[in-house]
């Protein structure tokens, strides 16, 4: 079963956290947005998941920034 997660689940995330950007950043710039801050938490937050599984440091990486692009790109900026 922890080999069908650690196969499957990125795809999942990739797929679901790609949907969620193009739809929150249609109609907008990155300047609207919290994107570039998101993607920077999530990389850090990446980096100290993958720190505890030595051996998806990289998968961590990667996905921490996708999802923290995700989450970024939700919220709107005040002006």
């Amino acid at each position: 079963m922890k080999e069908f997660l650690f196969a499957a689940l990125p795809f999942i995330l990739c797929g679901l956290a790609i949907i969620v950007i193009l739809m929150n950043t249609k109609k907008q710039t990155s300047k609207d947005n919290y994107l570039i801050e998101g993607m920077c938490l999530g990389l850090v937050f990446g980096s100290m998941i993958g720190a505890l599984f030595s051996s998806q440091l990289g998968l961590c990486l990667s996905l921490g920034m996708l999802i923290g692009e995700a989450i970024g790109s939700y919220f709107k900026k005040d002006k």
